[in-house]
This record gives C-alpha cells, structure tokens and sequence, in this order.
C-alpha cells in the first residue's frame, strides 16, 4: 500500500464497511517516530480492522515490528521484537473521548478523518518498553554487573570499608550524624 497509508480516510466510512487492511510499512514512512526508531531501516507489518462498537468507530490494530534500539544498562544497540495487539476507538474529539467504552484506546481524529500510519506509528509507541534492556542472561547483563560492581568498589575506597570477604561495603550515611551534630551546635 505505497503512499496510501497516510492519505487521510473518513472514519465513519471506513467503520461501516468493515474496512481491512494488511500492509508492510518503512519506518521511515511513520508519523512522530523517533528518529533513532526510524534510523534502523526496520519495517512494520500491520493489521487493521474497523468496525462500530456501541457507536463508535473502532480499529482492532495488530503489528509486529523488528526494531534497532538502544539498551539503557550497557548503551548498547540492541534488537528488540515489538508484536501489539490492541482495540482502538476512534473520536473526533477529547469531549467524545470522555464517553468512549472502558478498557479501550483512544485515537483522536479531527474532522472525522485519519492517516493509517499514524493510527499505527501511535500504537507502535504505545507497545515499546519505557526502558529497553537486553534480556537477562546476555553479554549485556555482565557489563551491568561489572559497572555496579566498580562503581561499589569505588564508594568504598573512598571510605576504605570492607567485609571479612574482601567484597566493598558501603555505608553512605556513616558520617551523617557528625555533619547534624556540627550543624546542629553551628546554629545555636
């Protein structure tokens, strides 16, 4: 579907003739993404199905999409496999919004019209992690590991503290009440 995914499309047209469509999209070709999204030449296959529902006009929007993002722990490019599934209500305004049913999505629609690829570049947003990490057992994990570690190793040469086991022990407010008790006679 080349260029037709982000004509603007009348809502109520397409909720009453049941409109479907399957199609493969560049990221590139997304609304509002992130250009750090869009940088990995990823794709994503999409799904839309619109009906009505008590009312409203609504999309069932499935995607799948194989993205090029970058890990908070080690700041490293990961691949992450994003796969949504979720029912979506179509309003033409915040006041409609109030009213739509329970449990659902919104998507705001002005003049009762939508571009397909912003209904999808809005879920697409909407089913990334917050923080994306490498999963637990990976490269990644150990360099967090070593990070915390050396960081723990850090505080506690300062202070010169350890444990029977040689291992860093960390006592950030060990000199906390010597500060009160100076402060505290400084005031009076």
């Amino acid at each position: 579907m080349p260029g037709g995914a982000s004509k603007l499309r009348d809502i109520r047209k397409l909720a009453e003739t049941r409109a479907a469509f399957d199609f493969d999209l560049p990221m590139t070709d997304l609304p509002g993404l992130p250009p750090e999204l869009s940088a990995g030449g990823g794709r994503v296959q999409t799904q839309l199905r619109f009906s009505r529902e008590q009312g409203f006009a609504t999309a069932e929007v499935q995607l799948h999409a194989q993205l090029q993002v970058t890990c908070q722990r080690c700041m490293g490019l990961m691949s992450l496999a994003v796969d949504a599934k979720s029912p979506v209500v179509i309003v033409e305004s915040e006041h409609e919004a109030e009213d739509a049913p329970a449990g659902m999505e919104t998507f705001l629609a002005p003049d009762g019209r939508l571009s397909l690829s912003a209904l999808v570049a809005e879920e697409l947003l909407l089913a990334l992690p917050i923080v994306p990490l490498h999963g637990a057992g990976t490269a990644c994990q150990s360099v967090g590991d070593a990070a915390v570690g050396g960081a723990q190793a850090a505080l506690a040469g300062a202070s010169g503290a350890a444990t029977a086991d040689g291992a860093a022990l960390v006592r950030p407010f060990a000199e906390l009440r010597a500060l009160l008790e100076r402060g505290g006679k400084a005031d009076k």
